[in-house]
């Protein structure tokens, strides 16, 4: 499929599917966590598990302690804090969305006052890259993330001060924003800390391929795998149109789509890019 092609796809796909817009750009985010529950949106949860397990390879492997991660798409910080405390999504959820909850209120002293009483991890740093100024703003306030670049890389370079905030980064993740960025926005983001040879690690919406992403890795010297293992939900098709447009574009790419007619979930599969020999 041509880029062009490819670009008019994830247009019709867009079209279709839930729309996040009007709630990702908050500057809460109780409007974005009702609108992920709407349609049980639960990767980040699902993903916790292998990124820590994947984390733990890359330190035997490149003997480091502390990490620098990436978080390509990272919204409100929702996977600094999954990663950094034991919290899971679903306490995400009941915090912000409860009454009572200890989120619930827009009230700025008490959300950074939640997640420095819960003891963030320092082992771990967090760099999030978002368009969303708002987003990345409040991860920023509440200290998930210790730099952010708020940026849409689909359409411009990053500045000099954007590249230094990503440089030496151990590893890259992202958790469904392949789609939405493209190879644009991956091959800028590796490019500027390409001397220090992080890994890649992202899960991808059955709807979208990677293969473009993939061969832009590729030309920093990465070996990318399937990791068919790992795949996991995303969450619930929110209509019927939305599934319809979503198992059209799995038949165009030859993705099996027995899990989403059987379930009526929208599943995401995990690819891993690393340097030749590294990587579990």
């Amino acid at each position: 499929m041509s880029s062009q092609a490819a670009s008019a796809e994830r247009g019709r796909i867009q079209g279709a599917k839930h729309d996040f817009t009007a709630s990702y750009n908050g500057r809460w985010p109780h409007a974005y966590f009702r609108a992920c529950l709407a349609v049980d949106y639960m990767l980040p949860d699902r993903a916790k598990p292998i990124f820590e397990r994947i984390f733990a390879d890359y330190r035997r492997i490149r003997n480091k302690t502390k990490l620098k991660i990436i978080d390509v798409g990272c919204s409100y910080g929702v996977n600094a804090a999954l990663l950094r405390t034991d919290l899971d999504l679903d306490d995400l959820y009941a915090a912000y969305l409860e009454p009572s909850g200890s989120l619930s209120r827009q009230e700025g002293i008490e959300h950074r006052a939640f997640f420095r009483n819960l003891g963030l991890r320092d082992d771990i740093q967090f760099v999030g890259v978002d368009p969303s100024f708002w987003a990345v703003r409040y991860a920023l306030d509440l200290g998930l993330l210790e730099a952010g670049v708020t940026a849409d890389l689909e359409t411009r370079d990053l500045t000099v001060e954007e590249r230094s905030a990503l440089a030496d980064a151990d590893i890259l993740i992202s958790t469904g924003c392949v789609g939405y960025a493209t190879e644009r926005t991956f091959a800028r983001v590796y490019e500027a800390s390409a001397t220090s040879r992080p890994w890649v690690v992202a899960f991808v919406m059955h709807r979208f391929s990677y293969d473009d992403i993939a061969a832009a890795l590729r030309a920093f010297s990465l070996e990318t795998r399937h990791l068919e293992r790992f795949r996991q939900r995303q969450s619930r098709f929110s209509t019927s149109k939305e599934l319809r447009a979503i198992l059209k574009a799995m038949a165009k790419l030859g993705i099996e789509d027995r899990l989403e007619r059987t379930t009526g979930y929208i599943y995401a599969s995990c690819y891993i890019s690393a340097p030749p020999g590294e990587a579990l």
